[in-house]
C-alpha cells in the first residue's frame, strides 16, 4: 500500500497483522463459505440466513476481538465471491481507530465479486479518535452481470465525547475494476483537520456516507434510488451516475447515524428487489 507523506512521516510502530480471507460458493441453491482463514485480531461468525425472502443469501460478520485498531495495526480482508453467489458482509459494531502516538494504521480490502453474483460489502461506520491516523484502500474487481455494493461511512470522532474533526488524518482510496483489469473508477480522499476545512466538506454535519452500486442494469436502479431519496428530505443525499455507465454512487450527509442506516437499508432493499428477487421468481417460474 501506497501512503502519503503526510502519514508516513509519523514513523514506524508495532501492532497487529489480522487477516481474513474468506470465499464464498453456491452449493445447491444456498451460499456458503466454502473457505477461510483468519488470523487475530479479525475473527468471522459463520454464515447466517436470517432473511426469509432469500433463504440462500449469506449473511457474515466481520468482528475484531481488540474491538478496534491501534496504532501500527495492519489488516487485510480479502473476499472472493464465487459465480452465483448472493451475500452480504457487515461488522459487528462501528470500526474505532484509537489514539496514536506515532505511526500509523492501515487496512487493505480486496473483493473479487465474479460472474453472476450479488454481494453487499457494507460496514457500520468507522470512528477516528483524536490524534489517530489511518489508511484505507480497496481494490474491488467485479464478473459480468454482477451486482457489487460497497458502502463506505466516517464519523467526524467520537462526537458525544466533544471530539469533532480531531484525528490526525484519515487516507481513503479505491478502485475498480471489471474482469479484464480495465479500471472502472477510482476515488481517493485525504482528511486533514489541521490542513482542510472539514467541517465545510461534511457540509457541517458529522457523518459522511457513500454507497457504490456497480450493476449493469444502473438505469433502472438509479430511479429507484433517486425517489426514494425524494421522498426523505430529512437530510442531504443524492446520487448519480458512475463513469463508463458501471452502476451509481449515492452520498449522504448527517448528523444521526440511524438516518444513514436507513437510507442504506432503502437503498439495498431496492436493488434486492429488482435484482435477487426478480432472479429468483424466473427460476421458479422456468
Amino acid at each position: 500500500m501506497s501512503v502519503p507523506d503526510s502519514l508516513s512521516c509519523y514513523g514506524s510502530a508495532t501492532g497487529e497483522r489480522g487477516l481474513v480471507r474468506m470465499e464464498l460458493a453456491r452449493t445447491a441453491g444456498k451460499t456458503v463459505i466454502s473457505k477461510l482463514r483468519t488470523r487475530a485480531p479479525l475473527l468471522v461468525q459463520k454464515a447466517l440466513y436470517p432473511d426469509s425472502n432469500l433463504p440462500g443469501m449469506a449473511h457474515a460478520y466481520l468482528m475484531s476481538s481488540a474491538g478496534g485498531i491501534l496504532q501500527g495495526d495492519r489488516m487485510e480482508i480479502d473476499i472472493i465471491a464465487g459465480s452465483g453467489t448472493s451475500s452480504r458482509i457487515t461488522t459487528q459494531a462501528a470500526t474505532k481507530i484509537y489514539k496514536m502516538n506515532k505511526g500509523y494504521a492501515a487496512q487493505n480490502v480486496t473483493i473479487s465479486a465474479h460472474d453472476a453474483s450479488y454481494l453487499e460489502f457494507i460496514p457500520y461506520q468507522i470512528i477516528p479518535f483524536k490524534s489517530s491516523r489511518f489508511c484505507q484502500q480497496v481494490d474491488i474487481r467485479v464478473g459480468q452481470n454482477t451486482t457489487m455494493v460497497y458502502s463506505e461511512t466516517i464519523s467526524a470522532g467520537r462526537t458525544a465525547s466533544g471530539e469533532n474533526f480531531d484525528f490526525d488524518i484519515f487516507f481513503l482510496k479505491m478502485a475498480v475494476r471489471d474482469c479484464k483489469g480495465n479500471l472502472l473508477f477510482a476515488e481517493a480522499a485525504k482528511l486533514e483537520p489541521g490542513r482542510d476545512d472539514l467541517a465545510g466538506l461534511f457540509g457541517h454535519k458529522t457523518i459522511w456516507s457513500m454507497i457504490y452500486v456497480i450493476t449493469p442494469d444502473f438505469e433502472g436502479i438509479h430511479k429507484l434510488i433517486n425517489a426514494a431519496i425524494e421522498e426523505d428530505q430529512s437530510m442531504l443525499a443524492g446520487s448519480s451516475i458512475l463513469p463508463h455507465d458501471c452502476g451509481v454512487v449515492i452520498r449522504m450527509l448527517d448528523d444521526s447515524i440511524d438516518k444513514i442506516r436507513h437510507l442504506t437499508d432503502t437503498v439495498v432493499n431496492i436493488l434486492r428487489n429488482h435484482i435477487l428477487m426478480f432472479a429468483a421468481e424466473v427460476r421458479t417460474n422456468s
